[in-house]
């Protein structure tokens, strides 16, 4: 009531309701705006997802058609020394059964993915290979590759349909190539079967999810192979399975792309890459499922959804308290007990087994919990005090008994230890306890906290044996790499030496007849022998650059300060011949000294600065920049041209073996420098990268680590 007589309610609820309506206001406009921009970061996180879901494919497509590539290259390789060896003997007088089995089966040992090795006559009969009855008459003529080699004597390397082998007893995929007769007749087949084991092997390798797929076909959409194995194998394996999205892109005759198709063994709906493999009509298709790469989207949206409720709810009961505050001002001490019976309530429930240990190491509070860990209820804990030191495990006694402190030690301490359960169980307990003082400094007690971490003690034991195990197979698979390499390496090195002979009798004996015989050849002879001597010199040249690309890899390194703008110098002299009659401007920067091998980099230095002179030639006025950028982890330094430059899609091919972006007839050389740069660059723990544009120039960089000087 007011001073007068009357009533204020009126004139508060009209403010209170003046009130509401600003808080609804404010608390709606908020939400809208927060939930605007919820739905809008959703929207740009989906797209995301889908182009990386998109991308994943394609570069496993990619991989995938790469490795099915050389499988079948290595293959064919094998099937031509067959047809070689077995034309050899035809040519000799005939076939030696004994000698031809023994050669098939020792060329079959070299290639593991093959099962069977065998060939037929030119009726299709099966006649020499392991496994063939001489006996016999196993007639093939009913297979694919058989009547496709013998109607077409241009096929060259077939690779059929799957078939169960008749011999084999499984299905496969046979990979064939026709032999001749002396008289050049059609003399029959030399085929491999490939079990579809080793390619669903191959196809396992690929990472494509719990439920992806990978799969070999035809251009008919004939399944080749595909993992996982479809449960009824016979049905799919062989047969064509009608797929309007892939059936579109591959008649469009593009050797890549993607779509998205329900149409699939499983039913399962997926992302499909697809990539023609070489010049094959056959093609690698990958597909990971949407509801997998999409799952972190979905697990993104329902938290920022369960945020975005949990913001609401909380300007709702943000709102209800402010309005509510000034009404519950007289009920704090009341609030303020029933805080308090909470936190009996908690510290009674807790799930650690908790407990209070007085002055004289009497039992004053423990929580009930002490049963849900130990099996011993809380009446038996608090009637006998020795209770705990006799459910200790025996092997840990002591160690409960040397932890045990004083009043003088004030430090909280902690020890795991192991007790035995009323049920006979062993349990490992995380003990913990800090001394209890009271307002005045009179110590109290202990406090001590109990934690079951049996099942931690375990998660580590299995840890630790994984890692142990991890490390064997990381130790194992580095002396796989490293032996393989070596053997990569000695094999480049001797095939580049026996190249060398042949290179030189054809450069030898095409000299011989020009300088010799050029009086008995016409115009157009003489340019065919010039073409000879230039393929063999760039052959030649070829196989420098291999023997120093494999090189670079055994060179030891002897580190030291090296000035670069030196360096550079003398690396621009020596291109002094290709610069004569060209308008180069040079522009050398100041750039900080590097730490590595001398020779190296400058074989780093020669191969960019030819590059950047090389592809400038088309420009009347050339300019070419070398400088250096630093950062706190590395220096960065580049070389920099006004030529042909490149299409930045094709930046991760310029640094591979023979990858080139234009042709010989624009630009000689092999494809090799950039990658000799790149393995000299890692050698040194650095990385090497491009940027350009097409008609604009290139950049190319090569970053080396901050270090020490020597002996520093």
């Amino acid at each position: 009531m007011s001073s007068d007589g009357t009533s204020s309610f009126p004139a508060s609820a009209a403010s209170s309701t003046v009130f509401i309506r600003r808080m609804v206001w404010g608390v709606v406009s908020i939400n809208l705006f927060v939930f605007g921009m919820v739905v809008f970061s959703l929207q740009q996180s989906y797209g995301e997802y889908e182009e990386r879901g998109e991308i994943t494919a394609q570069n496993l497509s990619q991989m995938l058609a790469q490795d099915i590539g050389r499988e079948f290259e290595k293959i064919d390789v094998t099937l031509y020394s067959a047809v070689d060896e077995i034309e050899h003997q035809l040519a000799r007088g005939g076939i030696d059964r004994k000698m031809l089995n023994t050669f098939l089966e020792r060329v079959q040992k070299r290639v593991p993915e093959i099962i069977s090795m065998r060939t037929t006559d030119a009726a299709g009969i099966v006649r020499y290979g392991q496994g063939v009855d001489p006996g016999g008459r196993l007639n093939n003529s009913d297979r694919e590759y058989f009547f496709l080699h013998r109607d077409n004597p241009g096929a060259g390397v077939v690779i059929s349909k799957p078939v169960f082998a008749r011999i084999d007893k499984r299905w496969v995929i046979p990979i064939s190539r026709a032999f001749r007769l002396p008289d050049g007749s059609f003399g029959g087949v030399v085929y491999s079967n490939v079990a579809l084991e080793h390619l669903a092997k191959v196809f396992s390798s690929i990472g494509v999810g719990r439920r992806g797929s990978v799969s070999l076909r035809d251009a008919e959409l004939t399944i080749y192979a595909r993992f996982p194995v479809p449960e009824d194998g016979a049905k799919v394996i062989g047969h064509k399975l009608d797929v309007p999205e892939l059936q579109a892109l591959v008649q469009s005759g593009s050797d890549a792309g993607t779509y998205v198709s329900s149409h699939t063994v499983d039913g399962v709906e997926r992302k499909f890459a697809v990539r023609r493999i070489d010049n094959l009509r056959l093609y690698a298709v990958v597909g990971t499922a949407t509801d997998e790469f999409m799952a972190p989207w979905r697990a993104q949206a329902a938290k920022v959804l369960m945020l975005e409720t949990l913001f609401f709810l909380t300007t709702l009961i943000s709102s209800w308290l402010i309005y509510r505050g000034w009404k519950l001002q007289m009920a704090a001490t009341l609030e303020l007990a029933r805080n308090e019976e909470k936190f009996h309530t908690v510290a009674d429930y807790t799930y650690d087994w908790e407990y209070w240990e007085g002055a004289g190491r009497e039992m004053l509070y423990m929580s009930p919990a002490c049963e849900h860990v130990t099996g011993y209820s809380l009446q038996e804990f608090m009637a006998t005090p020795e209770l705990l030191a006799r459910i200790t495990h025996p092997d840990d006694v002591h160690l409960l008994e040397n932890h045990r402190h004083d009043v003088a030690d004030v430090k909280e301490a902690e020890l795991d230890f192991r007790i035995v359960r009323k049920d006979g169980g062993i349990r490992w307990i995380a003990h913990v306890c800090q001394p209890v003082f009271g307002r005045d400094g009179q110590f109290m007690g202990r406090r001590i906290s109990n934690r079951d971490i049996t099942e931690r003690k375990q998660a580590e034991d299995a840890l630790s044996t994984l890692n142990t195990e991890l490390g064997r197979r990381v130790a194992q698979r580095t002396a796989e790499l490293e032996t393989a390499i070596y053997d990569l390496e000695n094999f480049n090195y001797s095939a580049s030496h026996d190249l060398r002979i042949p290179l030189r009798a054809i450069d030898g004996f095409s000299w011989i007849l020009i300088d010799e015989h050029s009086h008995q050849l016409d115009a157009d002879g003489k340019r065919l022998l010039k073409v000879i001597r230039d393929n063999t010199r760039k052959m030649s040249l070829l196989i420098d650059d291999m023997q120093a690309f494999s090189r670079t890899g055994r060179m030891p390194m002897v580190l030291a300060e090296i000035d670069m703008q030196e360096l550079v110098r003398e690396v621009i002299a020596e291109f002094k011949t290709e610069a004569v009659g060209r308008d180069i401007e040079w522009k050398i920067n100041s750039m900080p000294p590097a730490i590595a091998d001398r020779a190296m980099l400058r074989r780093v230095l020669s191969n960019l600065l030819g590059n950047a002179i090389k592809f400038t030639r088309t420009r009347a006025s050339a300019r070419i920049e070398v400088g250096a950028v630093s950062s706190n982890q590395e220096i960065a330094y580049f070389v920099k041209d006004n030529g042909v430059g490149f299409d930045m899609k094709y930046a991760d091919m310029l640094f591979g073996v023979f990858r080139r972006l234009h042709a010989v007839e624009e630009f000689e050389g092999a494809g090799i420098g950039l990658a000799i740069v790149k393995r000299i660059i890692v050698k040194h723990g650095g990385r090497v990268w491009a940027e350009g544009k097409v008609d604009e120039g290139a950049t190319i960089y090569f970053a080396l680590p901050h270090t020490d000087r020597p002996g520093a």
